[in-house]
């Protein structure tokens, strides 16, 4: 089924993209300790480093990691209403919330792509010890908010499709203190 090979594509995808978000934390960690390190033994900090990554890491670790969290449920959610729909009723919900997701997202990565492209034709730099390029720390947000809307496209699709049909090709997000959440717990 082409929705099946749609979500192994895109999921693909996203796990690429949180191995470099995984990277971009121990990137992190490790600059830290080493400029903490540097700093306290040696008196000798390296003043690029919080420029660095409260510029490019952090925004890399959360853009890459968006989808992702998104695919694995791993994103919190007020389900409330949940315990009191039946599983039609909550499939209904969750079409409306990624469609609406999928637009915001969508808008976001328009914007941002605008926003990258023109920081890289006017040669944007940001201020700080070094001269940064803003259009390398303003590509995070299309490409996280891209895979995003992707997902919730699909996500979208896939619940349409089994309402319409009866077939379940995506399960419902488990119901927080369900037995189903508490089992299913891990993020991975």
């Amino acid at each position: 089924m082409i929705l099946k090979r749609l979500d192994r594509a895109l999921t693909a995808v996203e796990r690429a993209a949180s191995f470099l978000a995984a990277v971009a934390l121990f990137m992190i960690m490790s600059i830290v300790a080493t400029d903490v390190a540097l700093r306290y033994l040696f008196n000798r900090p390296w003043g690029w480093s919080f420029d660095f990554i409260s510029l490019y890491v952090i925004v890399g670790l959360f853009f890459l990691a968006l989808s992702r969290t998104f695919a694995v449920n791993g994103h919190i959610s007020v389900d409330l209403l949940h315990h009191y729909l039946n599983p039609p009723a909550r499939r209904a919900c969750e079409v409306v919330i990624c469609l609406l997701s999928a637009v915001l997202f969508a808008w976001m990565t328009q914007a941002g792509a605008a926003r990258a492209w023109q920081n890289y034709i006017d040669n944007d730099i940001l201020a700080g010890a070094f001269a940064w390029p803003a259009w390398a720390s303003a590509a995070f947000v299309p490409l996280g908010a891209g895979m995003i809307t992707l997902r919730l496209i699909l996500s979208t699709v896939c619940h349409v499709y089994t309402l319409a049909t009866g077939r379940e090709v995506i399960p419902l997000p488990p119901i927080a203190g369900s037995a189903q959440a508490i089992q299913s717990g891990s993020f991975e």
